[in-house]
C-alpha cells in the first residue's frame, strides 16, 4: 500500500502519481470498477480507447456519482452515452449514474478472473486519467492487499445495484452550458476584450493559411492512432483525444516568414500565439528534414491544449461528438477547413484563426 501524489512543485515527492497506478495496474487487470464524483468527455474517451486498445480488460464499469443531480454539459453527457453504447454493445460493461443520492467519492477497483486485488481511494475524479488541464493537487492511496481491496469492490458492486441505473435508462434533459474547454487550463492566458482588440490592431499582412487534414489517425484525429505501447509492460496508452498537430504544406514551410524549427536533438523554439477568439499559449513547430525542421505545429508543453483550441471549437458547434472522426464533412458543417497564421507585427507572435462567420 502506498500513498499517491500529483507531485507538482514546489511539492514533489518520491511517490508514484495518480495516473502512475491508475495505468500500471491495467496490464494485470481484466475488469476495472470505477465509482467517481465527477467525469470529463476526454476522460471518458481515455476509458473508451484503453479498452480498445489493452484486450486483456475484458469488462469496465464506470459509475458517475455526481453529474444526474448537478447535470452534465453537453459535450460530456453524449460522451458518457458513446461510452455506455460501446460497453453495452459489445458486451463489455457499462456506464451507471447514481440516482438515490449524491456520490461524491472516487474509488477505482481492479480484479483479475480470481477477483479484485487493487484499488484505488482518494481525491481523483476521472479527469486525473488524462494529461495536462487544470493544476489541481490530488493526493490518494494505493490498496494492493486483501481484505481492503475485495471491500472496496463490494462497495462499488452495492452502490451500482442498489443506487443506480444506466444512463440510458435515465431522462436527461437539463443541461449546464457549455463552458470552452480552455477556460482554466493550465498555461492557458484568457484574453480581456481589450488586449484582444489591440492584438488585432498589430497584425501584419503576412499570413498562412494551413489546411485541417482529416487523415482518418493523424494530424486532427491523433486519438485514433495505434496509442503508445510499453514494451516491457505491454500496456497501451492511448492518444489524447484533444491531441493534434497541424502539418503544413512543404512550400509554406519553406517561406522565410514561416517559423523555424529546430532538428529533435536541440530545445524547441517557441513562439506565443493570440486565438480569434481570445486565448493566448505557446506552440512549437518540430518534425521534418534537414533545413525544414518544421513541419508539425504543435502547442508546447501539453500536446492537448491546440486540440482543444480546435475540436472544442466543433463540438460547442454541434458537428463533432466526442469521439467521432473529423472528416471532411465535420468541417464542411463547420464552415471552414483552414486555420489562419498571421504574424503579429514587431514580434516573434502569431494570431491564430478559426472563425467562422454567422
Amino acid at each position: 500500500m502506498e500513498f499517491l501524489f500529483s507531485n507538482f512543485p514546489p511539492i514533489r515527492t518520491a511517490n508514484k502519481t495518480f495516473a502512475d497506478a491508475f495505468y500500471g495496474l491495467i496490464p494485470q487487470t481484466s475488469k476495472l470498477d470505477i465509482a467517481v464524483g465527477y467525469v470529463s468527455s476526454d476522460s471518458l474517451m481515455e476509458l473508451k480507447r484503453v479498452v480498445e486498445l489493452n484486450n486483456n480488460i475484458h469488462e469496465l464499469n464506470l459509475i458517475v456519482g455526481m453529474h444526474y443531480f448537478e447535470h452534465f454539459t453537453k459535450v460530456q453527457y453524449k460522451a458518457a452515452m458513446v461510452l455506455n453504447d460501446f460497453l453495452t454493445e459489445n458486451h463489455l460493461g457499462e456506464v451507471r449514474l447514481v440516482n438515490a443520492f449524491k456520490y461524491h467519492g472516487k474509488l477505482y477497483s481492479y480484479s483479475t478472473e480470481t477477483g479484485p486485488f487493487a484499488g484505488i481511494i482518494g481525491s481523483n475524479n476521472l479527469s486525473s486519467i488524462v494529461d495536462g488541464g487544470t493544476r489541481v493537487y490530488e493526493s490518494s492511496f494505493l490498496v494492493d492487499q486483501n481484505p481492503h481491496a475485495s471491500q472496496m469492490k463490494d462497495f462499488i458492486d452495492t452502490l451500482s445495484r442498489n443506487a443506480s441505473r444506466n444512463i440510458a435508462e435515465l431522462e436527461i434533459d437539463t443541461f449546464n452550458a457549455t463552458n470552452p474547454v480552455l477556460d482554466g487550463h493550465e498555461s492557458v492566458d484568457k484574453l480581456s476584450p481589450t488586449k484582444l482588440a489591440e492584438v488585432i490592431t498589430q497584425l501584419t499582412d503576412v499570413k498562412f493559411d494551413i489546411p485541417a487534414k482529416t487523415e482518418p489517425k493523424s494530424n486532427l484525429n491523433c486519438y485514433h492512432g495505434k496509442g503508445r505501447e510499453n514494451m516491457s509492460t505491454h500496456l497501451v496508452r492511448p492518444r489524447h483525444w484533444y491531441e493534434v498537430e497541424l502539418i503544413a504544406p512543404i512550400a509554406m514551410r519553406r517561406s522565410n516568414d514561416y517559423p523555424k524549427g529546430t532538428p529533435s536533438d536541440q530545445p524547441d523554439t517557441e513562439f506565443r500565439v493570440f486565438t480569434d477568439d481570445g486565448f493566448s499559449f505557446l506552440c512549437k513547430v518540430n518534425g521534418g528534414e534537414v533545413n525544414l525542421w518544421n513541419k508539425n505545429l504543435r502547442s508546447s508543453g501539453d500536446l492537448t491544449i491546440l486540440g482543444k483550441w480546435i475540436k472544442g471549437r466543433l463540438e460547442n458547434e454541434g458537428v463533432l461528438t466526442v469521439g467521432d472522426v473529423i472528416t471532411d464533412e465535420t468541417l464542411r458543417a463547420y464552415g471552414r477547413n483552414t486555420i489562419t497564421m498571421t504574424k503579429i507585427k514587431d514580434s516573434d507572435d502569431w494570431f491564430l484563426d478559426f472563425g467562422v462567420k454567422k
